[in-house]
């Protein structure tokens, strides 16, 4: 099987790609995304999704890349984009109760190996019950507005103001399922009869790199998790790991993760990672632990990655803070 790469640190997003059952990683990508309307909606959403899905693919040897984009389009004919703080959300969110108002997805899929592309786009009308400023304010206070397009979440508490829709509903969370797997099985990938197991080393080429983390010639070869139940099983249980081998937790956003020892029969490195593969913190010779509770290891610093390897390895290998480590995961293009 191919594998498949989400080209969004979208948490909404990787919790909707889940529900396909399909493997897949997270690679966000770096594509500057047009926020003016030039011809329509449509358009818009089509653009940026496959702008986002050509750039990571662009860094890719092989894998099917998955871009999307959303937005949402007020009765007014104004383009309701992410709010810049609570002032903006709160009347943006005043503006798209008063009416019902459109929300736009564009999905573009992109086989890196080829550049075959596949662009669509789905569209949900959304019908808001009228709140009083007080009620907003109040929805603002559990539900941040600054990370959504419309700022509101229909799979949150959103939904108790959102009576109606007409369309997709996963359209509005940010990803529409259904046209994505109709777009997927032009790809030979089938979801809804899926049932594979999510093993990187065996969905590379026979020659392609297998999954590692290396500095200078010193490499490390990795276990790869982002799944939510392996990150929570991770090394528990295990009575010790090979030499030069270790797991990497693969995460879809940047952010501070803190980890613990439980069940654990052996010592370890533990090491923190930046989206860039540069070490932002070092624990060493963290100890096993076999009752509760057990201490959480938390460096307060913020990572993509998060590398366990056998205690000492670090120090042993002169691995130190600020080193900028090469992981491999899917085999990149020549040159990049």
């Amino acid at each position: 099987m191919k594998n498949l790469v989400l080209a969004s640190s979208s948490p909404q997003r990787r919790k909707l790609m889940k529900i396909l059952g399909l493997p897949f990683i997270v690679s966000p990508s770096k594509a500057k995304e047009i926020t003016r309307i030039t011809k329509d909606c449509a358009h818009l959403v089509k653009t940026n999704a496959l702008l986002k899905a050509q750039e990571v693919a662009s860094r890719l040897q092989e894998g099917i890349v998955i871009g999307a984009d959303t937005v949402v389009y007020s009765s007014k004919g104004r383009l309701i984009l992410k709010p810049r703080d609570l002032q903006e959300a709160k009347k943006n969110l005043k503006e798209l109760m008063a009416r019902p108002h459109w929300v736009y997805s564009g999905v573009a899929v992109i086989d890196a190996k080829t550049g075959r592309k596949e662009v669509s786009v789905e569209k949900t009308k959304v019908f808001m019950t009228k709140l009083t400023d007080g009620q907003i304010d109040c929805y603002h206070k559990h539900v941040s507005p600054l990370d959504k397009a419309g700022g509101f979440d229909i799979e949150g508490k959103g939904a108790l103001f959102i009576p109606r829709i007409e369309g997709c509903y996963f359209n509005v969370v940010g990803l529409p399922l259904a046209k994505l797997a109709e777009m997927l099985k032009k790809f030979g990938v089938n979801a809804l009869f899926s049932c594979f197991l999510f093993l990187f080393s065996s969905v590379c080429r026979a020659d392609a790199v297998s999954p590692q983390v290396c500095h200078l010639d010193n490499c490390v070869s990795v276990e790869v998790v982002s799944k939510v139940d392996d990150m929570e099983r991770g090394l528990m249980f295990r009575t010790g790991l090979d030499q030069n081998k270790g797991m990497l937790f693969v995460f879809a956003i940047d952010d501070e993760y803190k980890f613990w020892m439980k069940n654990m029969h052996f010592n370890l490195d533990i090491l923190w990672i930046s989206h860039e593969g540069r070490i932002v913190y070092i624990g060493q010779n963290i100890p096993a632990c076999s009752v509760d509770p057990c201490p959480v290891y938390d460096p307060g610093k913020i990572a993509r990655y998060v590398l366990e390897i056998n205690s000492g390895y670090a120090a042993s290998h002169h691995w130190k803070l600020g080193d900028k480590l090469q992981i491999t995961v899917i085999p990149a293009k020549a040159g990049t």
